[in-house]
């Protein structure tokens, strides 16, 4: 079993979600339960995912930011990924997502670049 560690931090109507550790199979219904539970708290305007701590993610933490930022433009809440550290930025470049995340182009070639 990976470990991830999951913290939410309310600040009015805007939620930052800080992830530390391996975003995979293992660990996203836990993200997904969380930041369901505060889409149903109401109010929420932003939704920021925090992934300075992240160490690791796989296709399923991919498709679960996608689905996070999908959930979000459909409640018409503002969502940005923060802090994106080089490792899981190359996997979401190589992806494909780094428009769809609005994150700046990675440094270097990327595989199959």
């Amino acid at each position: 079993m990976t470990e991830l560690t999951v913290e939410i931090d309310d600040d009015g109507d805007r939620s930052v979600v800080g992830l530390a550790g391996e975003l995979d199979i293992d660990s996203v219904d836990e993200v997904r339960a969380a930041v369901q539970d505060r889409f149903a708290a109401g109010g929420l305007r932003a939704l920021v995912v925090n992934l300075a701590e992240l160490t690791f993610i796989d296709s399923s933490g991919l498709g679960l930011l996608i689905e996070l930022r999908r959930l979000a433009l459909s409640e018409d809440v503002a969502f940005e990924l923060v802090d994106v550290p080089s490792g899981p930025a190359r996997v979401i470049a190589i992806a494909g997502l780094t428009e769809t995340f609005g994150l700046p182009a990675p440094e270097g070639p990327t595989p199959g670049s």
